[in-house]
């Protein structure tokens, strides 16, 4: 295991509890400095829309503002000479979390997540637990020795949006979840959502996290049976 580590996670502070976590007597640093270094990352640098197990060969979005962190990200460690790893992340479920996810668990708390029969969308994603695992898993073993690797990291199950919703529906005290199971009940929330959020809730976006699973022989949770099955204490995060 590495005494120091350099991790470079924009926008995701809430996952360092997690880190820390699995990263004990190590010491953490967000600067980027002679030490192995790792990115948290995001599988959005691949662009919007439609995404069916896309793999790390898939082109990324010149214009995304993951590519320009990466971009950032790599002409540093190259300056200082640091091994690095860039970990593109599904949509990540966590105390704290944001983006995608955090927009889903505000409609179920609003009581403003529709679900349309029919709509068998799907989302990969990961448990925060499960970076901070794959961060020790990295840290112990899996640096390259110069350059740089990258991986997509999801739970591998790719689960519904429908079913994501009702896990997470479920931690917070079951939820109840509206189906719109009449032809003007979906007129009307079609309307309510508008195109922006109907589409992000029936657009499937699945990436494949086979490499890591390779490589590192890292075998993810799945997140919504943790969701219904982890039994939270003081110690959990």
């Amino acid at each position: 295991m590495t005494e120091t580590i350099s991790i470079y996670y924009p926008g995701n502070k809430f996952l360092l509890p997690y880190i820390k976590e699995q990263l004990k007597g190590v010491k953490i640093t967000d600067v980027i400095e002679a030490a192995p270094a790792i990115m948290i990352s995001s599988c959005d640098i691949y662009g919007e829309g439609t995404k069916e197990m896309c793999d790390e060969s898939c082109p990324t979005e010149a214009q995304s503002q993951w590519q320009t962190l990466e971009n950032n990200f790599t002409a540093q460690c190259g300056r200082t000479g640091a091994p690095f790893v860039i970990l593109r992340c599904a949509d990540i479920i966590g105390t704290g979390m944001n983006g995608f996810a955090r927009s889903l668990a505000n409609d179920i708390w609003r009581g403003t997540f529709l679900h349309f029969p029919g709509n068998e969308a799907r989302r990969s994603v990961v448990h925060a637990s499960d970076i901070g695992r794959i961060v020790h898993a990295i840290a112990s073993d899996g640096m390259p020795a110069s350059g740089t690797r990258t991986f997509n990291v999801s739970d591998g199950t790719d689960p519904m949006i429908y079913d994501i919703a009702e896990a997470l529906a479920f931690r917070m005290a079951n939820k109840r979840i509206s189906t719109l199971s009449t032809r003007p009940q979906q007129i009307i929330g079609r309307l309510l959502y508008g195109k922006k959020k109907m589409a992000a809730y029936t657009t499937t976006r699945t990436f494949s996290s086979a490499r890591l699973a390779q490589e590192l022989n890292f075998r993810a949770t799945d997140t919504c049976r943790y969701m219904r099955t982890h039994i939270y204490d003081e110690n959990s995060l």
